[in-house]
């Protein structure tokens, strides 16, 4: 069996390299160009996060408005089953529509807005 051990000293393993000079140069700008980019992922991660927390509470109150009318005032399911069949793209149009609406203002114009605020 072969039981040699090796044993690191990462403490002198780390002293030498950081004694050592790199071998590649980084621009002057580089700490800004890595902030700008963080921020970047940062702010599209946030606006991201901020329209999935906007559609769940639509979805969610649409939800609940939907089980109220039907438990309440006695909704028929084969009237709406059927309002929803014959105007199946109407209705499929309308929802794109306004999820892109929300796309577009909750993510895209604030990030444009956070782009032309950089420049």
């Amino acid at each position: 069996m072969f039981e040699e051990k090796q044993i690191f000293d990462t403490d002198k393993l780390l002293n030498e390299v950081l004694a050592s000079e790199p071998e590649f140069a980084l621009p002057e700008n580089f700490a800004d160009l890595m902030a700008d980019k963080m921020g970047r992922r940062f702010a599209w991660g946030q606006y991201i996060k901020e329209f999935i927390i906007y559609l769940g509470v639509i979805l969610g109150i649409a939800m609940v408005t939907a089980v109220m009318a039907f438990v309440w005032f006695d909704a028929n399911w084969k009237n709406w089953f059927d309002f929803f069949l014959s105007n199946v793209t109407l209705v499929l149009g309308i929802n794109f529509l306004l999820v892109f609406i929300l796309f577009a203002d909750r993510v895209l114009l604030r990030y444009f807005m956070y782009r032309a605020a950089q420049e």
